[in-house]
């Protein structure tokens, strides 16, 4: 077996500090050193957010340069539900409807005019309670006919009445400015046929007296109307039996007043019936034959 070389087995002599041995310049380079791998993360397991805390779970983030994003930076977990018309839609698309200026305007009037009624009404009730207005009484004293022509072309005859008014008020004195009288022929069956108008002086009278008006009222008249042929019929065939029956009806203008107070004026219809007229002979000459003065009705 071959030996190994002697220079091998031989040890090197020692070298001093400023010289190099052949071993040390043949010798490799160290291994550069090993980067270890980073430590392995532990992922943390996430959880559904429990209800009854908000802000626990964050919406994601919104997409970039898109300001019409679907999700939006919101304090809370869920965003504000969009417009029922999107989101491009303007105010002035949809406005909301404003009561006009002028509808309170206009309620103002008529809650003043509800106002003003209602004063009206309790002034007018507390003057009715104070001054008591009664109605006047009107009653027939005479009633009379003369120059009663049936006969000729054209009816012919003259009425006079005379009349007695009443103020019954304690407080309000009468003032009759219009006093319009007319005379009706009432037939057979009751009914009323016109024949003659005229008016009355007008009278003023004092609370608790009582004046006597009294008027003639002429048919044939051109101021007159003309009466028709059938109505003068019918007042010769009941003339013919000694009576003929007439009506008076009265049309009256009323004032009634007061020291510092005056009502407005009052229109009363006076309805005097069933006026008798006995004629003498065959003149035509005729009056109702009255024991006492005949009340008449008053209508307001």
């Amino acid at each position: 077996m071959p030996s190994p070389p002697e220079e091998e087995t031989q040890p090197k002599p020692d070298t001093g500090p400023g010289q190099t041995s052949e071993r040390d310049i043949n010798q490799p380079p160290p291994p550069p050193p090993q980067s270890q791998p980073p430590p392995p993360q532990t992922q943390q397991q996430t959880y559904p957010p429990v209800m009854g805390y908000p802000g626990y779970h964050q919406p994601p983030p919104p997409y970039p340069n898109y300001p019409n994003a679907p999700y939006q930076q919101y304090p809370y977990a869920q965003a504000p539900p969009a417009s029922y018309y999107g989101s491009s839609y303007s105010a002035q698309q949809n406005p909301v409807y404003q009561r006009p200026a002028s509808s309170g305007f206009v309620r103002g009037i008529f809650t003043g005019l509800i106002v003003l009624v209602v004063l009206l009404c309790i002034s007018t009730t507390i003057t009715w309670l104070v001054l008591r207005p009664q109605i006047p009484l009107f009653s027939v004293n005479n009633f009379s006919v003369s120059n009663f022509n049936v006969t000729g072309p054209v009816f012919s005859a003259q009425w006079t009445a005379n009349l007695t008014i009443e103020n019954q008020n304690t407080k309000l004195k009468g003032y009759f400015d219009r006093i319009q009288g007319l005379v009706y022929h009432q037939n057979a069956v009751g009914e009323d046929e016109f024949l003659v108008t005229a008016f009355f002086q007008p009278v003023f009278v004092e609370t608790k007296k009582s004046v006597v008006i009294g008027e003639t009222l002429t048919a044939g008249d051109k101021e007159q109307p003309k009466v028709p042929s059938w109505v003068v019929d019918e007042m010769k065939k009941e003339r013919e039996t000694g009576t003929v029956t007439f009506s008076l009806r009265m049309a009256v203008w009323v004032t009634f007043k007061t020291d510092g107070w005056a009502a407005r004026e009052r229109g009363l219809k006076v309805f005097c019936g069933k006026l008798k007229v006995g004629f003498e002979g065959i003149s035509g000459n005729g009056a109702v034959l009255l024991p006492k003065p005949l009340p008449c009705v008053v209508y307001v």
